[in-house]
């Protein structure tokens, strides 16, 4: 199996949520409260696990914080990150001009 090289659209569409936080920060709640409430079917479990795993590959940092009254886990985009979001929406735009 090939080494996936960038990020997954799974990623791209949790760290474009996060990415709308200030500061680019937010818990897996927080995250998955706006995407419910932009329409998706997303459980609280897969975008946890999914911010679990970017932090794994260095496009978000763990760092515990209080969010109603319990110690949770906030994630923050790192440079990484948002230099794979910036780079994959380029190649995106990228491919639309070439299809055209």
């Amino acid at each position: 199996m090939a080494k996936m090289v960038g990020m997954n659209a799974n990623y791209k569409e949790v760290a474009g949520v996060l990415r709308t936080f200030e500061g680019g920060a937010a818990f897996a709640r927080e995250v998955l409260n706006k995407m419910v409430e932009a329409g998706s079917k997303r459980t609280f479990n897969s975008v946890n696990a999914t911010l679990a795993a970017m932090a794994t590959k260095g496009y978000v940092n763990k760092a515990k914080a209080v969010y109603n009254d319990k110690m949770l886990t906030k994630y923050t985009l790192t440079e990484a990150g948002i230099a794979e979001l910036d780079k994959t929406d380029e190649a995106e735009t990228a491919e639309v001009k070439d299809a055209e």
